[in-house]
């Protein structure tokens, strides 16, 4: 007759020849954030028959010995553990205490389908905007997928990753949540074979956070989803919805970041076309289009800022960066343009700002790019890169206002760029030759197509 195991609530400090029967109900690698090849430790979640949840790692000096023997999913008889005091804000489980692998660690593969293959502790979304931030527990939640925006790149350990947010609902509210990484790809294509309605979707240890000033929650590492599962808790869930219609969408609705305008409309219809000195003597607050030519850069001024993730500044704070907006130290910052170009037209001459997105298409390149290259050449003040921008035209769309904080005193935000030339040759013609900024309109540099934004 089998001996009796362990159960999983009944773990404690103390020396004890702990016996398991569980469930690895979840199973991931954990890299160095310093070198993102090196693997350093194993993590997992055990569920035992009872239900009970516990979180275990196997340590880098025993990598080689446990990690072709474990797999996400299936069932093993484990023997000998450490057991320690659990800390941290990314919390799997309630659970006090954590098992440690160690050399003497047994691994018996076995078979019991009495054990939970996805352990869920549900929470209802009210519940998680009631929490901070800083609550430690990762969560697991249900609900319908009610909008969705279109995905975004961001710049995380000097590589461009997608991030994509959907809000979430169910009976008792609604929340935002982000995915990034190699989710956003699986989340497209999992969303892509689902039939009509809004998809429903559980979302499984994930972090609570603030974004952009709302409770939210985002995936992480440990982090898992289904799309339409055909589980218990989906059913039930989408069998008591209380809402109507949800069956007959035939696509999500979008929100957040929508899609910019045509170039056509952006910079031919829907705003005020005007010269530079028109603009400076304007008294009127609003955005214009305004076409004129690349002078230079203003000698002496940062051509770049440290971000947050959030796209604001970060200053410098006890040896740290800190965002006021975000109200959190982040651990990187990232370097993100704020280049300031002088241009004119014919008519005058003016300042104009231009920040990250714009700069991007530009160039063809990011910004930290740019600074990790001048730093290493040890090149000038400004990179080639901006100096050869010089004498190009473009057409911008520009932001007058006279309330605006000091660093727009005597210059303009650039909202958009435009440098189509079917656009621009339109722009000079709906001026006309006889308005003072149709110079701008006389020619348009052949190399100019070199530069040319999507």
């Amino acid at each position: 007759m089998e001996k009796a195991f362990d159960t999983l609530d009944s773990v404690g400090p103390g020396v004890r020849a702990w016996r398991f029967k569980v469930r690895i109900l979840r199973l991931w690698n954990l890299y160095s954030f310093a070198k993102p090849n090196q693997l350093n430790s194993i993590e997992m979640v055990l569920i035992d028959e009872k239900g009970d949840k516990i979180h275990a790692t196997v340590p880098p000096h025993l990598l080689n010995l446990f990690r072709f023997k474990l797999n996400e999913g299936d069932v093993y008889r484990l023997f000998y553990f450490k057991v320690h005091k659990v800390s941290g804000l990314y919390r799997t489980t309630p659970h006090p205490y954590k098992l440690i692998f160690q050399l003497k660690t047994k691994v018996q593969s076995c078979e019991n389908n009495g054990i939970d293959r996805f352990g869920l502790s549900l929470s209802n979304i009210r519940d998680i905007c009631n929490r901070t931030s800083g609550h430690e527990f990762l969560v697991d939640v249900v609900g319908l997928i009610t909008g969705i925006s279109p995905p975004k790149e961001y710049v995380f350990c000097g590589k461009i990753t997608p991030m994509i947010v959907f809000e979430m609902a169910d009976y008792s509210g609604k929340c935002e949540c982000i995915m990034s990484g190699d989710d956003v790809g699986d989340l497209e294509k999992m969303l892509g074979c689902g039939d009509n309605g809004l998809p429903l979707m559980i979302v499984q240890f994930a972090k609570i956070r603030n974004f952009r000033g709302n409770v939210a929650i985002q995936g992480v590492l440990s982090t898992r989803f289904y799309v339409n599962p055909s589980i218990p808790e989906a059913i039930s869930f989408k069998n008591g919805l209380p809402i109507e219609g949800v069956e007959t969408l035939s696509s999500i609705p979008a929100f957040g970041f929508q899609p910019k305008p045509a170039f056509e409309d952006d910079f031919l219809v829907n705003y005020p076309k005007i010269s530079i000195v028109n603009l400076l003597e304007s008294v009127e607050n609003g955005i214009y289009v305004v076409g004129a030519t690349v002078d230079g850069l203003v000698e002496g001024e940062d051509w770049w800022y440290p971000g947050c993730s959030c796209a604001r500044i970060v200053s410098a704070d006890s040896g740290a960066f800190y965002c006021k907006p975000c109200t959190k130290r982040p651990f990187e910052m990232v370097p993100r343009f704020r280049v300031k170009l002088k241009v004119c037209d014919g008519s005058g001459q003016a300042i104009f700002i231009v920040f990250d997105d714009d700069m991007n298409k530009l160039l063809g390149k990011h910004c930290h790019e740019l600074v990790a290259l001048s730093k290493a050449k040890n090149a000038g003040y400004y990179p080639p890169e901006l100096e050869l921008l010089k004498g190009i035209q473009l057409l911008f769309k520009v932001e007058k206002n006279s309330g605006r904080d000091v660093l727009f005193i005597g210059s303009f935000r650039v909202k958009r760029i435009c440098n189509d030339v079917s656009v621009m040759k339109a722009f000079d013609s709906v001026l006309g030759s006889g308005d003072s900024s149709s110079y701008y309109g006389l020619f348009v540099k052949e190399e100019f197509t070199l530069f040319r934004i999507i």
